[in-house]
Protein backbone atom coordinates (compact mmCIF):
# COMPACT_ATOMS: atom_id res chain seq x y z
CA UNK A 1 0.00 0.00 0.00
CA UNK A 2 1.24 3.28 -0.98
CA UNK A 3 2.42 5.98 2.24
CA UNK A 4 -0.84 8.34 1.44
CA UNK A 5 -3.03 8.13 -1.88
CA UNK A 6 -3.09 12.18 -1.34
CA UNK A 7 0.56 12.61 -2.18
CA UNK A 8 0.49 10.01 -4.84
CA UNK A 9 -2.48 11.07 -6.75
CA UNK A 10 -4.00 14.26 -6.15
CA UNK A 11 -2.80 17.90 -7.69
CA UNK A 12 0.77 18.86 -6.90
CA UNK A 13 0.17 22.63 -5.78
CA UNK A 14 3.42 24.68 -5.74
CA UNK A 15 1.77 28.11 -3.80
CA UNK A 16 3.76 27.43 -0.80
CA UNK A 17 6.92 27.28 -2.39
CA UNK A 18 9.52 24.02 -1.83
CA UNK A 19 9.56 22.31 1.37
CA UNK A 20 9.32 19.21 3.77
CA UNK A 21 7.42 17.49 0.45
CA UNK A 22 8.23 19.19 -2.48
CA UNK A 23 11.86 20.00 -4.02
CA UNK A 24 12.42 22.42 -6.46
CA UNK A 25 15.37 21.80 -9.41
CA UNK A 26 16.40 24.14 -11.88
CA UNK A 27 18.12 21.57 -14.43
CA UNK A 28 17.72 17.72 -14.21
CA UNK A 29 21.29 16.81 -12.79
CA UNK A 30 21.07 13.02 -11.83
CA UNK A 31 23.43 13.66 -8.47
CA UNK A 32 20.74 16.17 -6.87
CA UNK A 33 18.02 14.41 -8.63
CA UNK A 34 18.88 11.26 -6.62
CA UNK A 35 19.52 13.21 -3.47
CA UNK A 36 16.33 14.68 -3.40
CA UNK A 37 14.60 11.20 -3.77
CA UNK A 38 16.50 10.04 -1.04
CA UNK A 39 15.35 12.39 0.65
CA UNK A 40 11.92 12.30 0.06
CA UNK A 41 11.70 8.60 0.58
CA UNK A 42 13.31 8.14 3.83
CA UNK A 43 10.90 10.63 5.11
CA UNK A 44 7.40 11.38 3.74
CA UNK A 45 7.54 11.20 0.58
CA UNK A 46 6.61 14.18 -1.85
CA UNK A 47 7.50 14.95 -5.48
CA UNK A 48 10.23 16.61 -6.70
CA UNK A 49 9.67 19.57 -9.65
CA UNK A 50 12.42 20.06 -12.34
CA UNK A 51 12.51 23.57 -13.67
CA UNK A 52 11.97 25.89 -10.93
CA UNK A 53 15.47 27.13 -8.93
CA UNK A 54 14.75 27.60 -5.04
CA UNK A 55 12.84 30.23 -4.98
CA UNK A 56 10.23 29.31 -7.60
CA UNK A 57 11.59 30.69 -10.51
CA UNK A 58 11.08 28.97 -14.01
CA UNK A 59 14.18 28.04 -15.49
CA UNK A 60 13.47 26.11 -18.57
CA UNK A 61 12.60 25.09 -20.84
CA UNK A 62 13.71 21.21 -20.76
CA UNK A 63 14.55 18.85 -22.64
CA UNK A 64 12.16 15.76 -22.01
CA UNK A 65 14.94 13.31 -23.62
CA UNK A 66 17.37 14.80 -21.48
CA UNK A 67 15.02 14.59 -18.48
CA UNK A 68 14.61 11.21 -19.05
CA UNK A 69 18.14 10.19 -19.17
CA UNK A 70 18.77 11.63 -15.36
CA UNK A 71 15.73 9.96 -14.02
CA UNK A 72 16.99 7.00 -15.08
CA UNK A 73 20.99 7.60 -13.83
CA UNK A 74 19.40 8.96 -10.87
CA UNK A 75 17.76 6.24 -9.75
CA UNK A 76 21.03 3.92 -10.37
CA UNK A 77 22.18 6.17 -7.95
CA UNK A 78 19.96 4.67 -5.10
CA UNK A 79 20.11 1.75 -3.06
CA UNK A 80 17.81 0.13 -3.12
CA UNK A 81 16.32 1.71 -5.92
CA UNK A 82 13.76 4.54 -5.69
CA UNK A 83 10.30 4.30 -8.39
CA UNK A 84 10.80 7.21 -10.65
CA UNK A 85 7.53 7.45 -12.19
CA UNK A 86 6.68 9.65 -15.29
CA UNK A 87 7.15 12.97 -15.15
CA UNK A 88 3.65 15.23 -15.26
CA UNK A 89 3.59 18.57 -16.67
CA UNK A 90 2.95 21.26 -13.99
CA UNK A 91 2.06 24.88 -15.47
CA UNK A 92 3.86 27.93 -13.38
CA UNK A 93 3.96 31.35 -14.84
CA UNK A 94 7.73 31.26 -16.24
CA UNK A 95 6.64 28.10 -18.42
CA UNK A 96 5.47 24.31 -17.70
CA UNK A 97 7.84 22.66 -15.76
CA UNK A 98 8.23 18.60 -14.97
CA UNK A 99 7.39 16.75 -11.72
CA UNK A 100 8.38 13.61 -10.45
CA UNK A 101 6.17 12.00 -7.64
CA UNK A 102 8.07 9.88 -5.11
CA UNK A 103 6.41 7.34 -2.62
CA UNK A 104 7.58 7.02 0.94
CA UNK A 105 9.88 4.04 1.15
CA UNK A 106 9.49 0.95 2.96
CA UNK A 107 13.13 0.45 3.78
CA UNK A 108 15.77 3.23 4.52
CA UNK A 109 17.51 4.27 1.05
CA UNK A 110 20.74 5.34 0.89
CA UNK A 111 23.27 7.60 -2.21
CA UNK A 112 25.88 5.26 -4.10
CA UNK A 113 28.23 6.98 -1.05
CA UNK A 114 26.30 5.97 1.50
CA UNK A 115 24.99 8.64 2.93
CA UNK A 116 20.97 8.70 4.12
CA UNK A 117 19.16 11.85 3.68
CA UNK A 118 16.40 13.07 5.21
CA UNK A 119 14.15 15.96 4.03
CA UNK A 120 12.68 18.67 6.49
CA UNK A 121 10.99 22.25 5.52
CA UNK A 122 14.57 23.49 4.88
CA UNK A 123 15.84 21.18 1.97
CA UNK A 124 17.88 18.00 2.56
CA UNK A 125 19.61 17.23 5.82
CA UNK A 126 22.02 13.69 6.46
CA UNK A 127 21.57 11.61 9.33
CA UNK A 128 23.80 10.91 11.62
CA UNK A 129 24.60 7.53 12.95
CA UNK A 130 22.11 7.20 15.79
CA UNK A 131 19.43 8.95 13.34
CA UNK A 132 19.85 6.02 11.02
CA UNK A 133 19.44 3.62 13.87
CA UNK A 134 16.37 5.59 14.47
CA UNK A 135 15.10 5.25 11.01
CA UNK A 136 15.79 1.55 10.76
CA UNK A 137 14.09 0.78 13.86
CA UNK A 138 10.86 2.73 11.83
CA UNK A 139 10.98 1.20 9.47
CA UNK A 140 11.53 -2.35 10.75
CA UNK A 141 8.39 -1.56 12.82
CA UNK A 142 5.80 -1.32 9.83
CA UNK A 143 3.13 0.74 9.50
CA UNK A 144 0.31 -0.23 12.61
CA UNK A 145 -2.24 1.94 10.59
CA UNK A 146 -2.02 -0.32 7.51
CA UNK A 147 -2.33 -3.49 9.78
CA UNK A 148 -5.54 -5.49 9.71
CA UNK A 149 -8.09 -5.06 13.11
CA UNK A 150 -8.87 -8.89 13.88
CA UNK A 151 -12.60 -9.60 13.20
CA UNK A 152 -13.55 -5.95 11.58
CA UNK A 153 -15.22 -5.95 8.74
CA UNK A 154 -15.98 -3.01 6.00
CA UNK A 155 -19.70 -2.95 7.37
CA UNK A 156 -18.04 -1.38 11.06
CA UNK A 157 -16.95 1.55 8.96
CA UNK A 158 -19.75 4.63 8.79
CA UNK A 159 -21.21 5.38 5.40
CA UNK A 160 -21.95 9.18 6.60
CA UNK A 161 -18.15 9.48 8.39
CA UNK A 162 -17.09 8.61 4.51
CA UNK A 163 -19.20 11.06 2.79
CA UNK A 164 -18.33 13.59 4.93
CA UNK A 165 -14.86 13.46 4.27
CA UNK A 166 -15.65 13.45 0.34
CA UNK A 167 -17.49 16.34 0.60
CA UNK A 168 -14.40 17.65 2.75
CA UNK A 169 -11.44 16.60 0.40
CA UNK A 170 -13.72 17.48 -2.78
CA UNK A 171 -13.90 21.52 -0.83
CA UNK A 172 -9.90 21.28 -0.40
CA UNK A 173 -9.41 20.31 -3.94
CA UNK A 174 -11.80 22.75 -5.36
CA UNK A 175 -13.00 19.91 -7.80
CA UNK A 176 -16.78 17.85 -7.94
CA UNK A 177 -17.53 14.94 -5.04
CA UNK A 178 -15.88 11.92 -6.14
CA UNK A 179 -15.81 7.98 -4.79
CA UNK A 180 -12.52 7.05 -3.63
CA UNK A 181 -12.09 3.12 -3.36
CA UNK A 182 -11.44 2.51 0.45
CA UNK A 183 -7.69 0.73 -0.11
CA UNK A 184 -6.58 3.83 -1.82
CA UNK A 185 -7.62 5.25 1.12
CA UNK A 186 -5.66 3.09 3.22
CA UNK A 187 -9.32 2.30 5.28
CA UNK A 188 -9.05 -1.71 3.91
CA UNK A 189 -5.93 -3.95 2.72
CA UNK A 190 -5.99 -5.84 -0.44
CA UNK A 191 -8.31 -9.18 1.26
CA UNK A 192 -10.81 -6.17 2.07
CA UNK A 193 -9.83 -6.57 6.17
CA UNK A 194 -10.38 -3.23 7.98
CA UNK A 195 -7.33 -1.20 9.09
CA UNK A 196 -6.65 0.75 11.96
CA UNK A 197 -6.57 3.64 10.40
CA UNK A 198 -9.87 2.68 8.92
CA UNK A 199 -11.65 2.11 12.16
CA UNK A 200 -9.92 5.36 13.37
CA UNK A 201 -11.34 7.60 10.70
CA UNK A 202 -14.41 6.35 9.58
CA UNK A 203 -15.45 3.61 12.24
CA UNK A 204 -18.83 3.46 14.00
CA UNK A 205 -16.97 2.48 17.70
CA UNK A 206 -13.47 2.85 17.10
CA UNK A 207 -12.71 2.36 21.21
CA UNK A 208 -14.83 -1.54 20.80
CA UNK A 209 -11.85 -2.41 18.44
CA UNK A 210 -9.09 0.11 19.96
CA UNK A 211 -9.34 1.23 23.57
CA UNK A 212 -6.34 3.37 23.08
CA UNK A 213 -8.51 5.46 20.36
CA UNK A 214 -9.94 7.99 22.96
CA UNK A 215 -9.05 10.73 25.34
CA UNK A 216 -9.65 11.87 28.73
CA UNK A 217 -9.73 15.51 29.79
CA UNK A 218 -8.86 16.32 33.16
CA UNK A 219 -8.90 19.83 34.56
CA UNK A 220 -7.05 20.42 37.77
CA UNK A 221 -7.52 23.53 40.66
CA UNK A 222 -4.35 25.28 41.10
CA UNK A 223 -1.09 25.34 38.83
CA UNK A 224 1.00 22.64 37.43
CA UNK A 225 2.10 20.82 40.64
CA UNK A 226 0.14 22.04 43.25
CA UNK A 227 -3.73 21.16 42.03
CA UNK A 228 -6.37 18.59 42.49
CA UNK A 229 -8.49 17.36 40.17
CA UNK A 230 -11.82 19.03 39.75
CA UNK A 231 -13.38 17.66 36.37
CA UNK A 232 -12.71 14.60 34.66
CA UNK A 233 -13.93 13.19 31.08
CA UNK A 234 -13.60 10.56 28.50
CA UNK A 235 -13.96 10.75 25.00
CA UNK A 236 -14.34 7.79 22.22
CA UNK A 237 -15.13 8.66 18.74
CA UNK A 238 -13.60 8.67 15.17
CA UNK A 239 -10.57 11.06 14.97
CA UNK A 240 -12.18 13.73 13.27
CA UNK A 241 -15.53 14.15 15.46
CA UNK A 242 -12.98 13.10 18.53
CA UNK A 243 -11.52 16.43 17.07
CA UNK A 244 -13.60 18.63 17.72
CA UNK A 245 -15.36 16.68 20.98
CA UNK A 246 -12.18 17.59 22.61
CA UNK A 247 -11.45 20.85 21.26
CA UNK A 248 -15.10 22.36 22.56
CA UNK A 249 -14.31 20.49 26.11
CA UNK A 250 -11.30 22.45 26.68
CA UNK A 251 -13.00 25.78 24.99
CA UNK A 252 -15.28 25.32 28.17
CA UNK A 253 -13.06 25.02 30.43
CA UNK A 254 -11.00 28.23 29.62
CA UNK A 255 -11.26 31.49 31.13
CA UNK A 256 -10.94 34.75 29.80
CA UNK A 257 -8.36 37.06 29.98
CA UNK A 258 -9.29 39.82 32.18
CA UNK A 259 -11.21 42.70 30.48
CA UNK A 260 -11.43 40.43 27.13
CA UNK A 261 -14.37 38.38 27.48
CA UNK A 262 -14.71 37.00 23.87
CA UNK A 263 -11.23 36.53 24.00
CA UNK A 264 -9.71 32.62 24.75
CA UNK A 265 -6.95 31.98 27.16
CA UNK A 266 -5.01 29.72 24.75
CA UNK A 267 -5.20 30.54 20.88
CA UNK A 268 -8.03 28.20 19.00
CA UNK A 269 -4.97 27.66 16.66
CA UNK A 270 -2.48 26.30 18.65
CA UNK A 271 -4.91 24.39 20.63
CA UNK A 272 -6.02 23.08 17.71
CA UNK A 273 -2.97 21.82 15.89
CA UNK A 274 -1.65 20.23 19.41
CA UNK A 275 -4.35 17.59 19.48
CA UNK A 276 -3.93 16.92 15.54
CA UNK A 277 -0.35 16.24 16.11
CA UNK A 278 -1.59 14.18 19.18
CA UNK A 279 -3.81 12.18 17.03
CA UNK A 280 -2.06 11.76 14.22
CA UNK A 281 1.51 10.76 15.55
CA UNK A 282 0.94 8.98 18.67
CA UNK A 283 1.60 5.47 18.40
CA UNK A 284 -1.61 3.30 18.83
CA UNK A 285 0.51 0.01 19.49
CA UNK A 286 0.31 1.55 23.21
CA UNK A 287 -2.68 1.07 25.55
CA UNK A 288 -2.66 4.47 26.86
CA UNK A 289 -5.18 7.16 25.95
CA UNK A 290 -4.14 10.86 24.81
CA UNK A 291 -4.76 12.71 27.85
CA UNK A 292 -5.09 16.36 28.19
CA UNK A 293 -4.50 18.74 31.41
CA UNK A 294 -5.57 22.01 32.48
CA UNK A 295 -4.27 23.82 35.44
CA UNK A 296 -4.77 27.62 36.46
CA UNK A 297 -1.31 28.58 34.72
CA UNK A 298 -0.86 25.88 31.75
CA UNK A 299 -2.37 23.30 29.67
CA UNK A 300 -0.54 20.33 28.25
CA UNK A 301 -1.16 17.39 26.39
CA UNK A 302 0.52 13.99 26.54
CA UNK A 303 0.38 11.47 23.37
CA UNK A 304 1.63 7.80 23.81
CA UNK A 305 4.91 6.78 22.36
CA UNK A 306 7.99 9.41 21.83
CA UNK A 307 9.31 10.86 18.70
CA UNK A 308 9.06 8.83 15.99
CA UNK A 309 12.51 8.12 13.50
CA UNK A 310 15.50 10.23 13.55
CA UNK A 311 13.52 13.03 15.16
CA UNK A 312 14.86 14.96 18.09
CA UNK A 313 13.63 18.28 19.95
CA UNK A 314 16.19 20.32 17.87
CA UNK A 315 14.67 19.16 14.55
CA UNK A 316 10.69 19.22 15.44
CA UNK A 317 10.63 22.48 13.84
CA UNK A 318 10.93 22.46 9.92
CA UNK A 319 11.71 18.66 10.57
CA UNK A 320 8.68 15.49 10.10
CA UNK A 321 8.23 12.07 10.16
CA UNK A 322 5.09 10.80 10.31
CA UNK A 323 4.32 7.69 12.32
CA UNK A 324 0.69 7.25 10.91
CA UNK A 325 0.84 8.86 7.81
CA UNK A 326 -2.26 7.72 6.65
CA UNK A 327 -4.22 9.42 9.72
CA UNK A 328 -2.35 12.75 9.20
CA UNK A 329 -3.09 13.03 5.47
CA UNK A 330 -6.94 12.10 5.74
CA UNK A 331 -6.86 14.74 8.45
CA UNK A 332 -5.18 16.91 6.56
CA UNK A 333 -8.31 16.70 3.65
CA UNK A 334 -10.79 17.23 6.41
CA UNK A 335 -8.72 20.70 7.03
CA UNK A 336 -8.04 19.79 10.76
CA UNK A 337 -4.58 20.77 9.69
CA UNK A 338 -3.57 23.31 7.86
CA UNK A 339 -1.41 20.87 5.57
CA UNK A 340 0.72 18.43 5.95
CA UNK A 341 4.06 19.43 8.02
CA UNK A 342 4.84 22.56 9.89
CA UNK A 343 2.85 22.36 12.39
CA UNK A 344 5.38 22.95 15.33
CA UNK A 345 5.46 26.27 13.82
CA UNK A 346 2.58 27.23 13.38
CA UNK A 347 2.02 26.60 17.27
CA UNK A 348 4.79 28.59 17.91
CA UNK A 349 3.35 31.74 15.78
CA UNK A 350 0.15 31.35 17.34
CA UNK A 351 1.79 31.55 21.12
CA UNK A 352 3.75 34.31 19.57
CA UNK A 353 0.91 36.30 18.49
CA UNK A 354 -0.99 36.24 21.74
CA UNK A 355 2.00 37.49 23.85
CA UNK A 356 2.24 33.49 25.79
CA UNK A 357 5.68 32.25 26.39
CA UNK A 358 7.14 29.52 23.92
CA UNK A 359 5.12 25.98 24.42
CA UNK A 360 7.11 23.60 26.21
CA UNK A 361 7.79 19.76 24.51
CA UNK A 362 8.71 17.32 26.91
CA UNK A 363 9.36 14.03 25.29
CA UNK A 364 10.79 10.38 26.42
CA UNK A 365 10.90 6.47 25.10
CA UNK A 366 6.98 6.27 25.76
CA UNK A 367 5.23 9.58 25.52
CA UNK A 368 5.14 13.35 24.34
CA UNK A 369 3.95 16.10 26.11
CA UNK A 370 3.28 19.62 25.09
CA UNK A 371 2.59 22.51 27.51
CA UNK A 372 0.87 25.81 26.62
CA UNK A 373 1.20 28.56 28.76
CA UNK A 374 -1.37 31.41 29.07
CA UNK A 375 -0.73 34.93 30.32
CA UNK A 376 -4.05 35.42 32.40
CA UNK A 377 -4.14 36.59 36.21
CA UNK A 378 -7.41 35.15 37.70
CA UNK A 379 -9.77 37.95 38.75
CA UNK A 380 -7.36 40.75 37.83
CA UNK A 381 -9.49 43.32 37.05
CA UNK A 382 -12.45 42.10 38.10
CA UNK A 383 -14.80 44.36 40.57
CA UNK A 384 -15.44 42.85 44.13
CA UNK A 385 -18.84 41.27 44.31
CA UNK A 386 -21.16 42.79 46.84
CA UNK A 387 -21.59 42.14 50.07
CA UNK A 388 -22.35 38.78 51.49
CA UNK A 389 -25.37 39.85 53.80
CA UNK A 390 -28.04 39.58 50.82
CA UNK A 391 -27.35 35.46 50.59
CA UNK A 392 -29.26 33.03 51.81
CA UNK A 393 -28.47 30.13 53.83
CA UNK A 394 -27.67 27.76 50.92
CA UNK A 395 -25.86 30.73 49.17
CA UNK A 396 -23.30 31.11 52.17
CA UNK A 397 -23.36 27.33 52.40
CA UNK A 398 -21.85 27.31 49.38
CA UNK A 399 -19.61 29.40 49.23
CA UNK A 400 -18.01 28.30 52.55
CA UNK A 401 -17.54 24.49 50.59
CA UNK A 402 -15.58 26.03 47.64
CA UNK A 403 -13.44 28.25 49.90
CA UNK A 404 -12.73 25.24 51.90
CA UNK A 405 -12.86 22.88 48.53
CA UNK A 406 -11.71 24.58 45.96
CA UNK A 407 -15.01 24.14 44.09
CA UNK A 408 -18.49 22.93 44.20
CA UNK A 409 -20.67 21.09 41.60
CA UNK A 410 -24.55 20.98 41.38
CA UNK A 411 -24.57 17.21 42.72
CA UNK A 412 -22.02 18.58 46.23
CA UNK A 413 -24.86 21.00 46.80
CA UNK A 414 -27.62 19.25 46.64
CA UNK A 415 -26.03 16.22 49.27
CA UNK A 416 -24.83 19.25 51.55
CA UNK A 417 -28.72 20.47 51.03
CA UNK A 418 -31.15 17.12 49.98
CA UNK A 419 -34.32 18.74 51.24
CA UNK A 420 -34.40 21.48 48.74
CA UNK A 421 -35.57 21.44 45.15
CA UNK A 422 -33.56 21.27 42.56
CA UNK A 423 -34.39 23.64 40.29
CA UNK A 424 -34.11 26.08 43.39
CA UNK A 425 -30.18 25.01 44.30
CA UNK A 426 -29.34 25.46 40.28
CA UNK A 427 -31.36 28.52 40.66
CA UNK A 428 -28.76 29.92 43.81
CA UNK A 429 -26.02 28.64 41.68
CA UNK A 430 -26.77 30.98 38.72
CA UNK A 431 -27.43 33.72 40.96
CA UNK A 432 -23.75 33.45 42.80
CA UNK A 433 -22.57 33.99 39.19
CA UNK A 434 -24.43 36.36 38.03
CA UNK A 435 -23.46 38.35 41.36
CA UNK A 436 -19.68 38.16 40.65
CA UNK A 437 -19.41 35.21 43.64
CA UNK A 438 -18.68 32.43 41.74
CA UNK A 439 -17.61 31.51 38.10
CA UNK A 440 -18.77 28.96 35.91
CA UNK A 441 -16.78 26.18 34.24
CA UNK A 442 -17.72 23.76 32.06
CA UNK A 443 -21.29 22.78 30.24
CA UNK A 444 -24.94 21.24 31.03
CA UNK A 445 -22.98 18.37 31.92
CA UNK A 446 -20.06 18.55 34.32
CA UNK A 447 -19.93 21.88 35.45
CA UNK A 448 -18.16 23.12 37.94
CA UNK A 449 -17.89 26.07 39.96
CA UNK A 450 -15.04 28.52 41.48
CA UNK A 451 -14.05 31.38 43.19
CA UNK A 452 -13.57 34.52 40.09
Amino acid sequence: MPYTWAMLTDTISLEGGQGALLAFLPQPDPDTIAAAAVALANTDGGAIVIGLDGQGVYRGPLDGAEVARALRAAAECCTPPIPLGTPEIISTPGGPALAVRVPRGRRVHALSDGSVLARSDFGNRALSGDEIRGLLSARANGDFEAEAVPGARIADLDPALLAAFMVARARRLGRPVEDVPLDALGAITPDHGVTVAGLLLFGHDPARWLPQAGAQLIRYLGPAGDAHVAFQRSFAAPLAPLLDQLWEAIREQMRAPAGEPDALEYPAAAVREVLANAVCHRDYRLRERITVRVFADCLEVTSPGGLPAFLTTAHLVGGRYSRNPRLAGALAQWRHTRGMGGGVLRILHAMDRQGARPPLIETGPYSVTVRLFNECTPGAGASAPPPEDALNVCQRAALAYVRAHGSITFHELRALHPTLRPDLLQRDLSALVQGGYLRRVGGRTGAYYLLP
